[in-house]
């Protein structure tokens, strides 16, 4: 397996879990000291947002499934698809659609995510960079009669 085809494993694996809602055993795919960075184009005070957002540096494959545990926990995908993968000499990027029901509130949100892989030499995870837009927010119709 050429390291394009072996990278390219580890991102759908990455993308499948975090987006199905299932680690598995993807913590593997992190090196020490691997950073996350996580943003989005929503304001951490809306009451559906429920995402990690930051850098996160991760020191081992303890830390990783810990903090993969919490993002999986927080935020749960009702639909996805995957928009591709590219992936040359140390780096990859994919795109994913998605959506997700806030279940506190019932609101149905839309978006897109960009993610951006670094690897080290041996293949293993060293960042990954990721960037959220929201489409649209649709508020659940409990809400609108509440109010």
């Amino acid at each position: 397996m050429s390291d394009t085809d072996a990278k390219r494993l580890v991102v759908e694996e990455v993308m499948e879990a975090v987006m199905a809602g299932r680690q598995g055993a993807i913590a593997r795919h992190f090196g020490p000291g691997a950073v996350f960075n996580q943003r989005m184009n929503a304001g951490t005070d809306a009451p559906w947002y429920g995402r990690l957002e930051g850098e996160f540096r991760l020191h081992g494959e303890e830390e990783a499934k810990a903090f993969l545990d919490e993002l999986i926990r927080r935020t749960s995908y009702i639909s996805y698809e995957q928009r591709g993968i590219l992936v040359e000499d140390d780096c990859a990027a994919s795109r994913c659609n998605w959506t997700r029901l806030d279940e506190k509130t019932g609101t149905l949100i839309t978006g897109t995510t960009m993610y951006w892989f670094a690897f080290t030499s041996d293949d293993r995870i060293r960042s990954i960079e990721t960037i959220g837009s929201i489409h649209s927010v649709i508020p659940s119709r409990r809400l609108e009669a509440a109010q």
